[in-house]
C-alpha cells in the first residue's frame, strides 16, 4: 500500500487459479458486494408457492430440527395479513392438520411405535378439531398414531413420544411450561408449539412477567418454520436457513423477490425500514404500495384453504 496525507491506497493481491491478480479498492469492493449477494441467495428461506407445499415443508423442518436434537420448536404461519376476520386458532387448524399429518407419517416410518399428541388450548377447540377432522369415524384424516388433548385438564401419557402444542394463549402459559419441563426438558420428548402467543401484548406486554417468560421459554425454541404474509410481501424462514424478506415483483421470474435476510427475527419496525431502504428511489410511493397489495393478493390466494 502507498500512504500520503490525504489518502491510503491499497492493493491487494489475490491468489488466481492461473496465477496472481492486482485487485484495485473498487474491483475488490465489487467483489465484497457479489460475494454477500450469493451468500444471501445461498442461505435464503424459499417463498413457498401454495399451502400444501408450505405444510410439507414446514414438517420436514421440524424433522430437521429434531434430527439436531432440538427438542423445543416453534411453528408461525400467519397468512392473513392483519384480516382479524378469524381467530388464530380458527386460521391454524387446516394448517395444524396437514402438518400434523405429514408429521405422523415421517415419525411413523422411523418408530412404529411413535406417537403424535395435539394439545389444544382448551375442550371446546379439541372437540372443534375432532369433529371437523371426522376423528374416530373410516373417514378420519389423521393416522390412529395421532391424539389430541387439551389444557388443563389433560395429561401426558408414557404413549406420547411427539407433541404439538396449537395455538397457546397467555392463558395457558403456565400449563405449556409445566408439559414443557415435563415432556420436553425431562424427557426429552419433542414439543413443537404452532403459533405460540403465549405473552399477552395488548394487555401486558414485555413487562416483567413477559421477560421472564422469554427467558424461560421463547428464547429456547427452535425456529423450525415461519410464513408471515405482508402488505407488499413476506417474511419466511425454513431451518436452518435465514430470515428472508420478500417484495412482490411483477417482473420477477416467481412474482416476487428477495429484498435481503436476517440471522434475527425483524420485528415491525425494522421490516418497515428494510422496504424503505430497498424502495427509497420510488416517486409514487401510493402507487407502488397499491399495487404490491393487489399484486400479492395473488400469492395469498394460493393458502385460501385457511
Amino acid at each position: 500500500f502507498f500512504l500520503s496525507s490525504s489518502f491510503v491506497f491499497v492493493y491487494c493481491l489475490v491468489r488466481e487459479s492461473s496465477g496472481f491478480l492486482v485487485v484495485t479498492p473498487s474491483k475488490y469492493r465489487s467483489r465484497i458486494v457479489t460475494a454477500r449477494k450469493a451468500d444471501i441467495n445461498e442461505r435464503a428461506s424459499k417463498l413457498d408457492e401454495s399451502f400444501e407445499i408450505a405444510t410439507t415443508v414446514a414438517a420436514g423442518a421440524v424433522m430437521d430440527c429434531i434430527s439436531r436434537g432440538k427438542t423445543l420448536i416453534r411453528i408461525d404461519f400467519d397468512t392473513s395479513n392483519g384480516d382479524a376476520t378469524y381467530t388464530k386458532l380458527k386460521n391454524s387448524l387446516e394448517f395444524t392438520r396437514y402438518v400434523a399429518a405429514n408429521l405422523a407419517t415421517r415419525m411413523l416410518a422411523q418408530d412404529t411405535n411413535s406417537q403424535l399428541c395435539l394439545f389444544f388450548p382448551d375442550a371446546g377447540a379439541a372437540a372443534l378439531a375432532a369433529q371437523q377432522w371426522k376423528l374416530g369415524t373410516p373417514e378420519a384424516m389423521l393416522g390412529a398414531n395421532v391424539n389430541l388433548k387439551s389444557f388443563p385438564r389433560d395429561k401426558p401419557s408414557k404413549e406420547d413420544s411427539n407433541f404439538l402444542v396449537i395455538c397457546p394463549r397467555a392463558s395457558e402459559a403456565s400449563a405449556v411450561e409445566i408439559l414443557i419441563d415435563d415432556v420436553a426438558r425431562t424427557q426429552q420428548k419433542p414439543t413443537v408449539l404452532i403459533n405460540p402467543e403465549l405473552v399477552d401484548m395488548g394487555t401486558t406486554g414485555y413487562g416483567f412477567a413477559g421477560r421472564r417468560l422469554k427467558q424461560r421459554l421463547l428464547d429456547e425454541l427452535t425456529q423450525a418454520y415461519l410464513l408471515k404474509t405482508l402488505p407488499w410481501g413476506a417474511l419466511a424462514l425454513t431451518y436452518p436457513n435465514l430470515y428472508s424478506v420478500y417484495q412482490e415483483d411483477a417482473n420477477a421470474p416467481d412474482g416476487y423477490k428477495l429484498l435481503t435476510t436476517r440471522p434475527t427475527l425483524p420485528n415491525g419496525e425494522e421490516l418497515e425500514e428494510i422496504y424503505a431502504e430497498y424502495n427509497k428511489n420510488d416517486d409514487d410511493g401510493d402507487g407502488l404500495f397499491n399495487n404490491l397489495a393487489t399484486g400479492f393478493s395473488k400469492f395469498a390466494d394460493g393458502f385460501s384453504k385457511l
